[in-house]
């Protein structure tokens, strides 16, 4: 899911869900600037592009001096929450907890929203996330709830388990470790998703040496960005499902060997906090707002998104 740039002069094309029995979502996107970036999901859906559309670039010696001056506020057309911009170092690891938000399909199908936890695409072409998804395919069809998890460009969303339910209490993390090499390629990942509700959606994704180079769990990210993210699809035909207030009680990450809030990293760290409002394709206005950061467990990293609008 990588950000891109708001274009609301594109038309809002609403796609039809080919069939319910395929499950290979499309939920992978970057940060798309208005000021922010982009990601995706749905049934029969082809992978988003990742690489950034009109990110703002920060020459290293200016960020550097940015550093302890505030939040970043951006506007996208599919993210909304917080990143981490790491400047000058690693994330090696980006955690989150929330619980799963309950969506109606009353109105306004196909319809849908995805929360996840990840590493880069907020100024770059790769990301590693997983999380949850909740989608309505007509007024008759749904509510689905999926766990979920991508490695892009490297693989497409892979959709895990349908055994998660609104309600479920959800940790996730993405940890990479950049000193194993297999087949040439630095570094490996794994990805953990965990319903504290019903362990049957759970899963570990990790890299195997044996499918390394295909498989996509192994590869040279950049892994300079770690981000809480709730994501709309408007852009790519879905509705933003309805979900009131979705709530990430812990935003954690490690950077440059620190470990806290991903609001509250000390200045060596170097990392710049960017806080995401998603503003409607279509509408032009608020989508999802964010509300400040504050401490749940560790400094700074529990927040609440609140729905406004369909498109």
């Amino acid at each position: 899911m990588s950000w891109r740039k708001s274009e609301r002069t594109s038309p809002f094309l609403a796609l039809a869900v080919a069939s319910m029995a395929i499950m290979g979502f499309g939920l992978a996107g970057a940060f798309i600037v208005g000021a922010t970036v982009a990601s995706h999901v749905g049934p029969a859906l082809q992978p988003a592009k990742t690489a950034p559309q009109g990110a703002v670039k920060v020459p290293a010696s200016l960020a550097a001096q940015l550093q302890g001056y505030g939040t970043k506020k951006w506007t996208s057309t599919n993210w909304g929450g917080y990143a981490d911009n790491a400047t000058g170092g690693t994330i090696l690891e980006a955690y989150a907890e929330w619980i799963v938000p309950t969506i109606s399909c009353a109105n306004h199908d196909p319809s849908l929203s995805d929360q996840w936890v990840g590493i880069d695409g907020f100024n770059d072409g790769t990301v590693e996330q997983g999380g949850t998804y909740e989608y309505c395919v007509s007024t008759t069809s749904g509510p689905y709830y999926w766990t979920w998890y991508e490695f892009y460009p490297y693989e497409s969303i892979i959709s895990v388990s349908s055994s998660v339910a609104a309600g479920d209490i959800m940790n996730a993390y993405v940890l990479y470790n950049p000193h194993v090499s297999v087949n040439g390629l630095p570094g490996i990942y794994t990805i953990v998703v965990e319903d504290l509700n019903n362990n049957a959606s759970s899963f570990m994704y990790q890299g195997d040496p044996a499918t390394c180079t295909t498989g996509g769990a192994c590869q040279s990210g950049a892994d300079t960005s770690a981000e809480c993210i709730s994501e709309s699809l408007v852009g790519q035909g879905y509705y933003l499902a309805k979900t009131g207030v979705t709530t990430f009680y812990n935003c954690d990450a490690e950077i440059n060997g620190y470990y806290s809030g991903l609001g509250g990293l000390p200045h060596g760290a170097h990392a710049t906090i960017n806080e995401i409002t998603t503003l409607g394709y279509v509408s032009g206005l608020t989508q999802q707002s964010i509300s400040k950061l504050t401490t749940y467990d560790l400094k700074n990293d529990h927040f609440t998104i609140t729905w406004k609008r369909y498109s």
